[in-house]
């Protein structure tokens, strides 16, 4: 990519997700300057590096064209719930079926945030990380973290949270999310996307009586549950990717996860010279 074309592709974004410039460079990681430079053309003092980073941070939020299976509108439609009626919807998907994309696809509007939980992350990075989501730089104890989230997302007009992974939430930072829940629920939905186990964890703990569970669990409004890829949508997917091999295109039939299927995809066309 030219760096002329970063330009517009930064503009395209803050329009699409209604932002300004200050809270892009600081949900992208760069300084205000830098935004300067590439709005006035003056690319001698951007590197490529640079130029590279925001690149590759739009095209992580964007994506491209995305296959709309039965889950992948099912997932929308939890998200919509979520935002209209400021539920916390539990979405829960094997790996490999397409939550991830479909989350992250949704999360290109306006008033939607996006993070994804790493287990190595500590509760004050993890909101730190939040605050950046929400284009916000701010610098304080976890609390004042958290008490700032809430208040940014209490400005907006029907804002929905979305954050990925949550099967690995630790036990800490599940009770410091029931505190943000608190503070949020009568403007802001929240989803927590996840592995089937997510589910099984919470219910397994709360029975145990472990601190905060059986409260976290009960502040979940509604569970949505991803079934895999029918077999008609296999078919249809073979064909966009140019397979017609109707004996292929019957053992793949069988297969439910979106990633397996494209591996196998991929590994077809690699084997009969179709790349």
């Amino acid at each position: 990519m030219e760096k002329e074309e970063i330009r517009e592709i930064i503009n395209d974004f803050c329009n699409e997700k209604d932002l300004s410039k200050s809270a892009f460079a600081k949900m992208c990681g760069v300084s205000d300057g830098t935004l300067s430079f590439i709005e006035n053309g003056q690319w001698e003092k951007v590197s490529d590096e640079m130029a590279q980073k925001i690149k590759s941070f739009i095209d992580r939020k964007t994506g491209g064209d995305i296959y709309q299976s039965t889950d992948f509108v099912s997932i929308f439609k939890a998200c919509d719930a979520a935002r209209k009626f400021h539920l916390m919807i539990g979405v829960l998907a094997d790996t490999g079926v397409g939550k991830t994309t479909a989350v992250r696809t949704y999360a290109r509007q306006k008033n939607v945030f996006y993070v994804s939980f790493c287990k190595s992350v500590k509760a004050n990075q993890f909101f730190t990380d939040l605050l950046r989501e929400l284009g916000v730089s701010f610098e304080g104890p976890l609390n004042a973290k958290i008490n700032r989230v809430a208040e940014e997302l209490n400005k907006k007009d029907h804002p929905l949270l979305i954050i990925d992974e949550a099967g690995k939430i630790t036990h800490p930072i599940m009770l410091y999310l029931q505190e943000l829940r608190d503070k949020t629920s009568s403007n802001c939905g929240i989803i927590l996307a996840g592995m089937p186990y997510f589910k099984a964890n919470l219910q397994k703990f709360a029975d145990r009586q472990k601190e905060g569970y059986a409260e976290f669990l009960r502040r979940i409004n509604l569970w949505h549950k991803c079934l895999g890829l029918k077999p008609d949508e296999v078919t249809e997917i073979c064909r966009i990717n140019g397979v017609t091999d109707k004996d292929k295109i019957k053992e793949f039939r069988t297969l439910k996860r979106f990633g397996d299927l494209m591996n196998g995809i991929y590994l077809y066309k690699v084997m009969n010279g179709g790349l």
